[in-house]
């Protein structure tokens, strides 16, 4: 297929979500092919960002800053965090812009920008959209949207794979995400999406307010339920079947993404990690032993999994990889206490 080969008409299908597989596999096939060996990307203005989020913060903490702790302990109060966070997690992965021209009307038809985030990493990654809304992207997730999709009656984003999200209350403009048969809609709540297209069932889980699931059945006809906190809509792609179930409350274990609330005092890492492990359910590795020695005082206040190991690898100076349901952890650590 060439550059130039596609229909500005099946362009404007794309940006609106209206295509069949076979159509989307067509534009996306044309892009790629579009920007092949372009690596230029935009960077993210690290100091910029961070000096615009340290003023909120003082702004409305009025906290200043704390004394340097010893080198093996150290702590984590609100104003660190939403300012540590934000620099971290605002990473994002094949951010695009671009530009369509049909080349046989006059004048030339400029066509919609679009953006499509995919993450490549192996790690969660946030990423705010133009309402304000933040979508946080599991490893090999992608979102997309066009720069229109956010308009004066409605906002649309088409997600890959597994995402929580949080939007931005507007009851004029309701959210919709799409993702491969499932449409969920919105008008300001909290939410986690697992779709992806390999495995055989889709799942839309409620954390706050109100969403309305829907989804074709086995006859081709829409279905939809509405779901409320704790509540779960659960589509089986053989069948159509759409349910919705409720979220089992229970205090020893939790999905990743639901918040939960913990504190620390002079912990060691290794201890951080059991806890992490049985409440979540994930196996937590240390890479190198010397991080065990490594101690935290910390307070995590209502926070998913993603934002405590965001938080804690900071604190003490190490990364961390998701591979499944394993999470390996890695540094150079801290000494032994004498």
């Amino acid at each position: 297929m060439s550059k130039n080969a596609i229909s500005p008409d099946l362009l404007k299908k794309y940006l609106a979500g209206n295509c069949n597989a076979e159509e989307v596999e067509q534009v996306e096939q044309w892009y790629a092919a579009l920007n092949a060996g372009d690596s230029n990307a935009r960077e993210f203005d690290q100091a910029r960002h961070l000096k615009k989020v340290q003023e909120i913060v003082n702004l409305k903490t009025g906290i200043d800053p704390q004394p340097e702790l010893a080198s093996n302990v150290r702590s984590f109060v609100p104003d660190f965090w939403r300012f540590a966070a934000a620099a971290i997690i605002l990473i994002v992965s094949g951010l695009g812009f671009y530009f369509y021209r049909n080349s046989t009307q006059s004048p030339p038809e400029r066509m919609a920008q679009a953006r499509s985030i995919v993450n490549t990493q192996k790690q969660v990654i946030r990423h705010q959209l133009p309402d304000g809304s933040k979508v946080w992207l599991n490893p090999n997730a992608a979102i997309r949207y066009a720069d229109n999709a956010f308009s004066e009656t409605s906002r649309t984003v088409t997600i890959e794979g597994e995402a929580f999200f949080e939007v931005t209350k507007d009851p004029a403009r309701p959210f919709f995400v799409k993702s491969n048969s499932l449409l969920v809609k919105v008008l300001g709540t909290s939410f986690n999406v697992k779709s992806n297209a390999d495995q055989s069932r889709y799942e839309v889980s409620v954390v706050t307010g109100k969403v309305s699931v829907s989804a074709p059945d086995g006859k081709g006809q829409e279905k939809s339920v509405l779901l409320l906190p704790r509540q779960q809509a659960v589509f089986e792609v053989a069948s159509g079947l759409l349910t919705s179930t409720e979220i089992p409350n229970s205090p020893e274990r939790v999905d990743t993404w639901q918040p939960i609330s913990l504190t620390f005092e002079d912990e060691k890492l290794s201890n951080i990690a059991m806890q992490l492990q049985k409440k979540y359910g994930v196996k937590i590795t240390l890479a190198n032993p010397n991080l065990a020695n490594c101690r935290l005082k910390a307070t995590f206040d209502h926070n998913r999994l993603a934002e405590i190991l965001e938080i804690t690898t900071q604190l003490v100076e190490a990364t961390y990889e998701m591979r499944g349901d394993s999470i390996v952890i890695d540094g150079e650590g801290c000494a032994p206490a004498e």
